[in-house]
């Protein structure tokens, strides 16, 4: 599995960016459901523990056990795997629709878990944006996006919409085509990286 390998480097990243971190959070925050939570791919609890989330799923178990230190509840499976029913308020899902194999079947599963009314998260990285299109071209130098899928607001929005979302909201944050020359800003979505979509069950 790709991430057991890197949890270290994965951590160091957060340690090397704080600023970048602190925006992600901030504009997570912005769209972020009141509730009972899951982070699907809750990774090493970086983006849950913040927020707030106390249940998670992670199929890397390294990862998976620093997301228990930082006190989150963790369940060792794929979000394919994936089998609740109308359990959640919301669902947060932070670069993980990147990795998935299937991310059709990933959010028919996240519609499955919330209750009606219920909202899904999806924060990702904007192929359309110029760190995007700077991550598609140079993926195969790097460690952990060498097996990503990047996609478009309007690729999220589809798979939305085809699981059976409505009502959308967008925002977004960092803007440039690198990690060192990104400016920041919480705006309604146009041409920003880090852009966060909900929807509603």
């Amino acid at each position: 599995m790709l991430f057991d390998n890197l949890v270290r480097n994965y951590e160091e990243w957060f340690e090397n960016h704080p600023k970048i971190y602190e925006e992600e959070i901030k504009t997570i925050k912005k769209l972020l459901h009141i509730g009972r939570g899951i982070e699907i791919g809750v990774g090493t609890g970086r983006f849950a523990a913040p927020l707030g989330i106390k249940f998670g799923i992670e199929p890397s178990r390294q990862m998976s056990e620093i997301a228990k230190k930082r006190g989150i509840e963790v369940i060792n499976i794929t979000a394919e795997e994936m089998d609740f029913e109308e359990e959640f308020d919301f669902a947060l899902i932070v670069t993980t629709i990147c990795f998935v194999k299937d991310p059709l079947k990933t959010l028919q599963n996240t519609y499955k878990a919330l209750k009606k009314g219920g909202f899904v998260i999806v924060a990702f990285v904007d192929l359309n944006s110029p760190l995007g299109r700077f991550y598609e071209k140079n993926k195969f130098k790097s460690k952990f996006y060498k097996e990503a899928t990047f996609f478009t607001k309007d690729d999220i929005i589809d798979l939305l919409q085809k699981t059976g979302f409505s009502e959308f909201e967008c925002v977004e944050n960092l803007y440039g085509n690198s990690l060192d020359n990104l400016s920041f800003k919480i705006n309604r979505c146009n041409g920003g990286a880090f852009k966060v979509i909900r929807g509603k069950k």
